[in-house]
């Protein structure tokens, strides 16, 4: 019986002592390689194990040091310094659950792109000063000093949250889809597939964001409040390629914004600039990159906004979204030392835009240098026709400074209706009437008092009814058709008493060999373009008789022969008793009127 006794408890010694030392030996870098060998052995990921720490009194809870953890040649997973699991009675089941995993010091990368086989779950899993970067079709997530839990948690194929949880995280920095934030804050919960973000906060290009919204079981994403304040951004980009950008970011999934809201933005780009800008946002949704709404807003207004060589003073715009309609219901701006008043309609299924009321006060503006060739660009596809109902053009200055044939009106007023200014991407005047007059002008030096011009246009022709303007001491008067065909038939009639006889020389005619004052006759017809050469083909007649009673007839001598009359005599003595031989006039190299 003793024999037995001793034995027993030498039995227990030893086992005792088997235990030391297999707590003893499994803590060592011994143990974790050979279980770094077996998991690489016998699954379908590479494990690197540096060691195990396991504590007595704290029987509960398993350490591993220097965890690196990939797919077969695949990208790493999750590298960390120390991973903290809490053991629970279910952890040799098939499905690994634990009641605690902690991932400390490391990175975590998730892709939907990657397969993930392995089974494991936890009550709580906490993520210490972690490096984060997720990717899914819609979303590109990089995290640095990620903070945070989910409780309870699932790993799955879908690197999103899909079973029903809470989660808070914070970030020193995250970078979302290319939208770099610091010092982020993400509190919210899982629901039947929904994800639901009570609170999101983050410090974004030197302002603060702050909202709040949901993503729901179809990828469809609702921003029930999302406010940015004081943003200071500056970029490389052009606004296009902004717009563009803007477009990718939300052209791969659907977007509900409930309100958005952009308080004080100070933003600037290549070309353009916003300061002290806000921006309303309301029941818009973006379905693809195209939005939609039913009753959806949109208002905004800037201390001052500059694109390209417009600089635009304390604008005002109001928007109305209606199904396939954006309804301007209020522009209003300072520019070019004036200001501008619009409202009208957008209609997206003819690409029109109608503008109910244009008016346009104080301006000193001066043309573009190339404002001529710009007319000749196609606009933009999302603006195919271009109507003005009403247009008022009050006390202002137009100034055109290129050298070949500058001009200025002065207290330039004008009133329009049914203006059609674009017609299937074309500039032009396709339709409706126009009047303008001033006070005073001056067109290729030649100064005029009083200009007035009425017209009227179709899509067959522009009919200038009336155009008239004093000299210094005369009246010069006319009436032109333009058609608007191709080849721009023109039919021209000019009249002038007490005038200076070289005033059409100042605007492209051939010169004029009379001096002073005068009465003249200009008659011109034909085509403004040649299909076949797309140089001017024109014919008429100019007559004159100036103060001293010289007289002199001349053609388009390129057009038509001049006939040998008394009539186109011109003399060329002071004296205006004495006639002289008929002389011919020069004959022009172009086009009279260029």
């Amino acid at each position: 019986m003793r024999f037995i006794r001793k034995s027993l408890y030498t039995l227990l010694c030893l086992l005792v002592l088997a235990v030391i030392i297999i707590y003893f030996v499994a803590q060592t870098s011994y143990a974790a390689k050979w279980i770094s060998q077996w998991v690489n052995d016998n699954s379908p990921y590479q494990l690197s194990l540096g060691n195990l720490d396991y504590s007595i009194t704290e029987p509960s809870q398993l350490i591993l040091h220097n965890v690196e953890l990939s797919q077969q040649k695949q990208p790493t997973l999750l590298k960390a310094e120390k991973i903290t699991l809490g053991l629970t009675s279910s952890l040799w089941q098939p499905k690994l659950h634990f009641s605690t995993l902690e991932l400390e010091n490391g990175t975590l990368s998730l892709s939907a792109k990657t397969a993930i086989s392995l089974a494991v779950s936890s009550d709580r899993f906490q993520l210490r000063n972690m490096a984060v970067n997720l990717e899914t079709p819609d979303i590109t997530l990089q995290g640095e000093r990620v903070n945070g839990g989910i409780i309870p948690w699932v790993l799955s194929a879908n690197p999103l949250p899909d079973s029903d949880n809470h989660f808070e995280f914070s970030a020193d920095k995250l970078l979302l889809n290319g939208i770099e934030t610091h010092k982020a804050l993400i509190q919210g919960n899982v629901d039947n597939q929904q994800i639901i973000f009570n609170n999101v906060g983050a410090d974004l290009a030197n302002g603060l964001l702050t909202g709040s919204g949901k993503r729901n079981a179809e990828g469809h994403w609702i921003v029930d409040n999302l406010r940015l304040s004081d943003v200071k951004y500056q970029s490389q980009q052009t606004l296009n390629q902004l717009f563009d950008q803007i477009e990718q970011l939300t052209g791969h999934t659907d977007i509900t914004l409930n309100r958005l809201d952009l308080l004080n933005a100070n933003i600037q780009g290549t070309d353009w600039a916003f300061s002290d800008l806000s921006l309303s946002v309301k029941d818009l949704m973006l379905v693809k990159g195209n939005w939609q709404a039913q009753s959806g807003t949109i208002n905004m207004n800037a201390y001052d906004v500059v694109y390209g060589n417009q600089h635009l003073v304390s604008p005002v715009l109001n928007l109305g979204l209606e199904d396939n309609n954006v309804k301007i219901k209020q522009f209003s701006s300072r520019w070019q030392d004036g200001l501008v008043r619009a409202s009208g309609i957008w209609q997206r299924d003819s690409q029109t835009l109608t503008l109910d009321d244009v008016a346009l006060t104080s301006l000193l503006y001066t043309l573009p240098k190339d404002w001529l060739t710009e007319l000749k660009q196609t606009p933009p596809n999302w603006l195919r026709e271009l109507h003005i109902t009403k247009f008022t053009t009050n006390r202002s200055i137009l100034i055109d400074i290129n050298p070949e044939f500058p001009f200025q009106f002065t207290a330039l007023d004008s009133n329009g209706s049914d203006l059609y200014l674009i017609k299937d991407h074309q500039f032009g005047i396709w339709g409706g009437q126009l009047s303008f007059n001033a006070s005073e002008a001056t067109l290729n030096k030649i100064d005029l008092r009083h200009p007035s011009v009425i017209l009227t246009a179709t899509p067959e022709a522009i009919t200038v009814s009336e155009m008239s303007a004093f000299t210094k001491e005369g009246l010069i008067e006319g009436k032109v058709t333009l058609g608007q065909q191709p080849e721009r038939t023109l039919n021209l009639a000019l009249s002038g008493r007490s005038v200076p006889v070289n005033i059409l020389q100042s605007w492209g005619w051939q010169s004029i060999p009379l001096q002073g004052n005068g009465n003249i006759n200009l008659q011109l017809s034909g085509n403004l373009v040649d299909r076949q050469t797309s140089d001017s083909k024109l014919k008429g007649s100019l007559k004159m008789v100036n103060d001293t009673g010289q007289m002199l007839t001349q053609y388009p001598l390129s057009q038509v022969e001049i006939p040998v009359e008394p009539d186109i005599s011109v003399p060329e003595v002071p004296n205006s008793e004495e006639e002289t031989p008929a002389t011919t006039p020069e004959v022009p190299q172009e086009s009279p009127f260029g």
